[in-house]
């Protein structure tokens, strides 16, 4: 992914945001630059320290907990100055800078710690150039390493599953070596907070619960069993077992609903079976969870060879989808129990076709029992795992102060 057109293609963005050219950073004169330090240096002093949001892509709705973060941090600290590298459309209620802009705006504007999310960014904005001498990966954050060190701006980071992060012993050094760069490094996953020693430990907190309100209506249809895959298209997301799971369902018992850039697998089941959908909108999603009984997650861990990569669990689609009220059958390769208990909030089914038919057929069984099961683990997720509790926690940590949290 060495443009934003292989990126673009990868998430089903828009045609006509293909083939943009890389933003280069601006590149003040040192008198211009002197004059905003000056005016941030006068504005820090009246008004204390302020916070700056960085991302590759904002604001973009799918991006699932990233927008819905950035949204909690603009509640919570009003005066966030929101940047990214790419440009998007999609509405947000601040203004979002081009983040090639950085190192003019942020020190005029008084800028004091910047905050962003996911391995590889953070790396390209540390200055540690993951891609080497090759093109930049499109996930790569610019350089801002010597504007932030002229202008004293602290800046800390999240490590998260995905993002360019993996669980090897070579990942995780990377990880270290990222951490000795940032103010602070924040992290819910166990091998990051083995590993590395300054990483500080977050609530895994990233589901908008105020968006993805509870519903109750499915349990009023229960026929057909209504399900829902959504995720993007890396074979550890486990579309090929839902489809081979379900092939050889009753059509008119079951139904599969199907998020995500997979519309060219739609003849792999009958019409009265399945519902192939594309990419859905937060809203339209929202919408859907309405009808679903059961989102199926057969996720699996990638082979070393493929990136090692292991998504969190839950992940954002199940989250929001539980938030919901709709009941959690995934796979758990991680093995993660931290907010969800199998047989207790979620099912917990191998990412295997057989088992993931049983397991839905018993469900279509036992009405009562699986909205019981449905019922604990929306409470449980919507306790445990909204973004706002994860904006304040991460907030105080950089020494913001965050009333009523």
């Amino acid at each position: 992914m060495n443009d934003l057109g292989v990126y673009v293609d990868h998430y089903g963005l828009p045609a006509r945001d293909r083939g943009q050219p890389r933003p280069q950073l601006a590149r003040p004169s040192p008198s211009r630059e002197l004059a905003a330090r000056t005016r941030g240096e006068l504005r820090r002093r009246l008004r204390g320290r302020r916070l700056a949001y960085l991302d590759n892509m904002f604001p973009w709705e799918r991006s699932g907990f990233r927008y819905h973060e950035a949204l909690a941090l603009h509640e919570l600290a009003p005066d966030t100055l929101f940047f990214s590298l790419w440009e998007m459309t999609d509405a947000f209620p601040a203004p979002v800078h081009p983040l090639a802009r950085f190192p003019l705006l942020a020190p005029a504007a008084g800028v004091t710690d910047a905050y962003g999310v996911f391995q590889l960014f953070l790396e390209g904005v540390c200055g540690l150039r993951p891609s080497g001498g090759a093109p930049p990966d499109a996930f790569e954050g610019p350089d801002l390493s010597d504007v932030l060190a002229r202008c004293g701006i602290r800046l800390h980071g999240s490590i998260y599953p995905g993002g360019g992060f993996t669980p090897s012993p070579e990942g995780i050094a990377r990880s270290r070596r990222l951490a000795q760069r940032l103010d602070s490094t924040f992290s819910y996953v166990p091998e990051v907070l083995a590993g590395v020693p300054e990483a500080i430990a977050v609530a895994q907190a990233f589901t908008a619960t105020g968006f993805y309100a509870e519903t109750t209506a499915r349990w009023r249809s229960p026929a057909p069993f209504v399900c829902l895959f959504a995720a993007d298209d890396p074979p550890r997301k486990g579309l090929d077992v839902a489809l081979a799971a379900f092939a050889q369902l009753d059509r008119d018992a079951f139904h599969l609903h199907v998020v995500g850039p997979h519309e060219h697998r739609r003849a792999e089941l009958p019409e009265r079976l399945a519902t192939f959908h594309g990419w859905l909108s937060p809203s339209e999603l929202r919408a859907l969870h309405e009808r679903v009984h059961v989102l199926v997650s057969p996720v699996s861990a990638e082979a070393p060879e493929g990136g090692g990569m292991v998504d969190g669990f839950p992940t954002q689609a199940a989250a929001d989808a539980v938030s919901s009220g709709c009941l959690l059958v995934s796979a758990n390769p991680a093995h993660d129990h931290r907010v969800l208990e199998p047989g207790v909030h979620y099912v917990d089914c191998a990412a295997d076709p057989h088992a993931l038919r049983e397991a839905l057929r018993a469900l279509a069984a036992d009405m009562p029992g699986t909205q019981r099961l449905a019922v604990t683990g929306t409470a449980r997720l919507r306790e445990r795992m909204d973004v706002r509790r994860g904006a304040a926690e991460k907030l105080a940590h950089m020494g913001f102060a965050v009333s009523g949290h």
